[in-house]
């Protein structure tokens, strides 16, 4: 009678533990960073593919932002988006078509880079050159 009760309790926290396994969370942003500025930004990440891994489902990702305000955004198992983005006093905005706008500062050490929220200071994502 016992087991029996346990049952849908130990089903559920095998539920909680495998929803919350997936959710990926970024490093923190160390204290050596150095946040970049409109040229910095151009001059470093323009045609080149920087690679990350989304918090919800834990999928790896790279994005490539263009000069011409477009980035293409390529999902394991899915077809590559062609988003726009736009770049102001240091902070880039995401522009995806089915998805909220996504304005961040990006923050670097150690050739790898954060898109830092500037008003909440959540880090949006956490990127790297190399995979």
């Amino acid at each position: 009678m016992t087991s029996s009760k346990l049952g849908p309790s130990v089903f559920l926290l095998s539920l909680a533990w495998c929803s919350s396994a997936s959710a990926y969370e970024p490093p923190p942003v160390p204290a050596s960073a150095t946040t970049l500025d409109d040229q910095q930004i151009r001059s470093t990440m323009m045609n080149k593919k920087l690679y990350g891994t989304t918090r919800k489902g834990d999928y790896p990702y790279s994005i490539t932002f263009s000069a011409d305000g477009t980035d293409v955004f390529l999902m394991s198992g899915s077809p590559p988006e062609k988003e726009s983005w736009t770049l102001t006093n240091g902070v880039v905005c995401v522009i995806p078509k089915d998805y909220p706008k996504e304005c961040s500062q990006v923050k670097t050490a150690n050739n790898e880079y954060w898109f830092v929220d500037p008003a909440t200071k959540k880090v949006n994502a956490h990127l790297r050159l190399k995979q």
